[in-house]
């Protein structure tokens, strides 16, 4: 929501106290249903500074630690979610002859673990959001951020949004000329925030090819964002 400069705008907090902001150049008011957010895990901010908590709304907030990350999309004021490796389902990831845990830091500076393959069969990997704490009427987008490791035998993905009331959505990515040793995104799919997507969305990361060893894929999270 955005104000022109000198207007007021008004939220409760979940005390019933009102949280008044004055537009400043440069800076936009965060989403009214963040407080909702915030309150379903239990996380209270000092809301007296709209300034200071617009900054902490930008910047991000975990939810959960070192596990799933809220954060608004300063430029268009839209609610965004990390979910680092630890919230994501990975098959046999407690296996640690199949995966690996390796500590690493967000861009933040927090600690959170990465997961590091290092031989499975059944590459199998999924997450989960609740599509109402999306901002609505926007074009969303889901990515995996993952490395590459040198040696790897990953050749493509099968990439899949399943959606609690509408049609799966699925595409493959090839990784055939994805650098190496450097973090980059696979695109999972895309969709407007509407009815249609109400409610629970699962989405994941799959094999293309079932029954080959696969190895040298690290995952570090996945993004649920609108796209820019």
């Amino acid at each position: 929501m955005e104000v022109n400069q000198g207007e007021q705008t008004r939220e409760k907090d979940s005390k019933g106290k009102e949280i008044a902001g004055i537009r400043r150049s440069g800076i936009t008011r965060p989403s009214l249903n963040f407080l909702a957010i915030l309150n379903d895990f239990g996380i209270a901010l000092d809301t007296s500074c709209p300034d200071k908590l617009c900054h902490q709304l930008y910047s991000g907030v975990f939810l959960k630690p070192n596990k799933l990350k809220f954060f608004v999309d300063e430029k268009v004021n839209k609610n965004c979610f990390v979910l680092f490796a630890r919230e994501l389902y990975v098959c046999h990831s407690q296996h640690p002859q199949y995966w690996q845990w390796i500590e690493d830091k967000d861009t933040s500076g927090e600690d959170i673990e990465v997961a590091k393959l290092l031989l499975v069969y059944w590459l199998d990997i999924k997450g989960s959001i609740q599509t109402i704490d999306l901002s609505p009427a926007t074009l969303y987008e889901i990515v995996f951020l993952v490395k590459l490791i040198d040696g790897h035998s990953m050749t493509s993905l099968k990439l899949v949004i399943i959606p609690q009331y509408s049609k799966t959505l699925t595409r493959s990515e090839s990784l055939q000329g994805k650098p190496l040793e450097s973090w980059f995104e696979i695109l999972v799919g895309e969709f407007m925030m509407s009815r249609e997507y109400s409610g629970n969305m699962n989405f994941g990361l799959e094999q293309q090819h079932v029954g080959e060893a696969k190895n040298g894929l690290v995952v570090k999270c996945a993004i649920v964002r609108p796209k820019k």
